[in-house]
């Protein structure tokens, strides 16, 4: 006797219909980035495709009875309401990331072009390897603070301590966010169709789970009068982001 109502074949088409709605999230992401031309769309599109992300992860964001389009309309018409709700407050967030990257960048150059890129004296390449951590561990702050943003509806100031501290009191959660960012360019570099199709909503799914699960983590602890080994914005559940 078979316990699964939906058999094979259902298993089979919800994977599909997971697929194409993952998809149509990439498809949003590049159209809201393209929409605040990137330096204002960026971090409102990425907040407002890991929203989505995460409700398609337990089993939302459209996925009904009513068929694959009304679906598809209900991830658009959703994706649409958290990217105009948050675009102020993730722009404000994300204006530290843009200017650490900037000044990231400016390092480098300022190694790289003054000794022509020769890399055999060892202070610059001790340079490069320092600002080679730091990128990473911005990204992982970055992150975070996506998520951070997805979840809740804190303070910029809030957001911002809880993106950097938590990847260093959470070692394992930043070396596995960073881990699936790798993963994800190693298989896009051997699968680039993948690229147009899930280049950004795959590394977003893959990371918003892992720091997904860190969070709910800390307010299981918090729930449960267990210390939590973070700062108390982490923790703190506060108003959820406008969806």
């Amino acid at each position: 006797m078979n316990d699964d109502p939906l058999g094979w074949a259902g298993r089979v088409m919800q994977w599909l219909g997971f697929a194409s709605r993952l998809v149509l999230v990439n498809v949003l992401f590049v159209a809201g980035t393209l929409a605040g031309l990137v330096l204002f769309g960026l971090f409102p599109a990425a907040v407002a495709a890991t929203t989505i992300l995460a409700r398609l992860r337990l089993g939302g964001a459209g996925d009904n009875s009513a068929g694959e389009n009304s679906a598809g309309d209900h991830v658009v018409r959703d994706f649409i309401r958290v990217y105009r709700a948050q675009f102020r407050h993730t722009n404000r967030v994300g204006g530290i990331f843009w200017l650490a990257a900037v000044v990231l960048l400016l390092n480098v150059l300022t190694v790289l072009v003054p000794s022509g890129a020769d890399l055999s004296s060892p202070v610059p390449a001790v340079l490069l390897v320092l600002a080679a951590v730091a990128g990473l561990g911005t990204l992982a702050a970055a992150a975070v603070a996506v998520s951070l943003c997805s979840r809740y509806r804190d303070s910029v100031n809030s957001v911002w301590r809880t993106a950097f501290a938590l990847p260093l009191v959470s070692p394992l959660m930043g070396l596995s966010v960073l881990a699936t960012l790798v993963a994800a360019v190693v298989i896009f570099a051997a699968m680039p169709v993948l690229v147009p199709l899930v280049g950004a909503s795959l590394p977003l799914l893959l990371s918003g789970w892992v720091v997904d699960r860190r969070l709910a983590g800390l307010e299981a602890s918090q729930a449960g009068g267990a210390a939590a080994p973070t700062p108390p914005e982490a923790a703190r559940h506060t108003e959820p982001a406008a969806a």
